[in-house]
């Protein structure tokens, strides 16, 4: 049984924790620079000092523009301390999109920290923030910042941080996610993946949910190390598994993808691995199949944004099946369901709308009262927009999303289900199937394919493939092979570029 951990009332309070119980323990690694709890929980408090110097109270934003690394962790666990709310900014965002972010959040700050060949950050920033103070993240060793305790004014329901949803629908919206909701997902996480303390690479981008919670909390919650990456790059996280003995890997499918194809990927020593969790959509079967042979145990998780990040997992020692065609099963602390048009709780293999309900969801979208309403149904479960379906053994699978799914001459096609059976021919590294507008059907099946590095595939090979294994009103109607998808900023494919033709 896991050990059963205090339940923190804010975020900077596990760091807190942590400085007390196992201060030199090591808690963050990014390059040649190491810190053990207590000193970087010192570091926190002159941090809050040198903020409050700059004006900023309990409720004031504070932005960071910035890669994963020590600046980030910092400035997180700082404005918690202060009862602040953290808003992070993808370095790689244009101008208008940071000024997005200050236009709906309206920050006190912009601080900013290194990014690696990155020349024109601050330019950008500048050009973005109007009147708002941009500012280089501070040298914390001043002699004269007083590293003092101090507690954070907050309150476990309080707004803690703001994240941007990924923006595949419209301009982008803020989640006003809290502490304590963050902190129960991070606990979660903890209990199904690790355990015990464990060494994590961090190196999401420092904007999202699964940097904030899965690898950054879901590891300081039980005492473990962060080995920050600046920047995702395949050969760097395997020297980075092999020389930190990294324990537990969590990425999107698309990172473990480029990792398992790199040619490195045969020679690293990944013995160090205990838990491997892939979160942020479907793996394919191949990088399962490659991952499997590093001896870890492996997991997938589901979530979103708006529930902060994970609302269920895989159990330990789940096959491929489960693994490939499922998202494990609903953890039980949260208040979760799947449900039909008309609200009722829908049947053992009956599809339905995943939903949420309670302090595993988000407090709004922030300043967007109308947006906020209309993601809640009218007795407070929050519309996740996920279609899935509820197995005999308990396992959840997902259908696609209720705005994705395809009404083709009056039948539903479930895009998740036709993408899992392109995804087995042996040329294809990824596929998105989509709906497009049809005279004759009303909307049409087609599917576009990126084929694996020295692959090709044909549209009638990708057809012959599907028969059999679907009916016929599934398979696509045209199919299209390019040589890379697009891409988020957070490595998921963007499926708002496959939407425009959409009725």
């Amino acid at each position: 049984m896991p050990e059963t951990l205090p339940q923190f009332a804010t975020l900077d309070a596990v760091l807190e924790h942590y400085a007390q119980c196992t201060p030199e323990a090591e808690v963050a690694v990014d390059g040649t620079t190491r810190y053990g709890y207590h000193q970087l929980n010192e570091l926190v408090n002159a941090y809050c000092q040198w903020i409050e110097a700059r004006g900023i109270t309990a409720g004031d934003r504070v932005a960071l523009l910035a890669s994963p690394g020590i600046p980030y962790l910092l400035t997180l666990m700082a404005a918690s301390r202060l009862g602040a709310i953290y808003v992070g900014v993808n370095p790689r965002y244009s101008v208008d999109e940071i000024a997005h972010v200050i236009a709906v959040t309206d920050p006190k700050i912009l601080l900013h920290a290194e990014v690696p060949n990155d020349d024109a950050l601050v330019d950008r920033a500048r050009s973005a923030a109007g009147q708002i103070d941009v500012l280089p993240v501070p040298d914390l060793h001043i002699p004269d910042l007083d590293s003092a305790p101090r507690k954070s004014p907050a309150l476990p329901g309080d707004v803690a941080v703001i994240v941007f949803t990924s923006g595949s629908t419209g301009k982008p919206k803020g989640a006003a996610l809290h502490h304590s909701g963050l902190i129960n997902a991070a606990l979660s996480q903890h209990d199904h993946l690790d355990s015990e303390p464990r060494r994590y690479i961090s190196n999401l981008p420092i904007n999202h949910v699964g940097a904030i919670m899965n690898t950054t909390l879901g590891c300081l919650v039980g005492g473990g190390t962060l080995v920050f990456q600046a920047k995702f790059d395949p050969a760097g996280v395997l020297d980075l598994i092999e020389i930190e003995k990294i324990e537990t890997w969590l990425q999107v499918p698309a990172m473990f993808t480029l990792v398992v194809n790199h040619p490195d990927f045969g020679k690293a020593d990944l013995s160090s691995l205990k838990s491997i969790c892939i979160g942020g959509g479907a793996i394919s079967a191949p990088t399962l199949n490659k991952l499997r042979k590093t001896g870890a145990v492996i997991f997938v998780e589901y979530g979103q944004t708006e529930v902060m990040s994970s609302l269920s997992y895989s159990e330990q020692g789940a096959d491929d099946d489960i693994l490939l065609n499922t998202i494990g099963k609903f953890d039980p602390r949260f208040e979760t369901r799947i449900a039909g048009e008309s609200g009722k709780t829908c049947a053992v293999g009956e599809t339905g709308e995943i939903q949420a309900r309670g302090d595993c969801v988000l407090r709004s979208y922030w300043g967007d009262e109308t947006s906020t309403r209309n993601a809640f149904t009218s007795d407070g479960w929050l519309k996740t927009g996920d279609l899935a379906v509820l197995r005999p053994d308990g396992n959840v699978s997902i259908r696609g999303r209720l705005r994705e799914m395809i009404k083709s001459g009056g039948y539903n096609v479930y895009p998740r289900e036709v993408e899992a059976v392109i995804e087995t021919h042996p040329s294809v590294a990824e596929v998105v199937v989509y709906g497009v507008a049809d005279e004759i059907y009303g909307e049409a099946v087609h599917c576009t394919v990126e084929c694996k590095p020295g692959r090709t595939v044909s549209a009638e090979m990708l057809k012959r493939h599907c028969t059999g294994s679907l009916a016929n009103y599934k398979i696509p109607k045209v199919f299209s092979v390019v040589s890379t998808l697009p891409r988020l900023s957070n490595g998921k494919i963007d499926r708002a570029q496959f939407r425009h033709d959409r009725i």
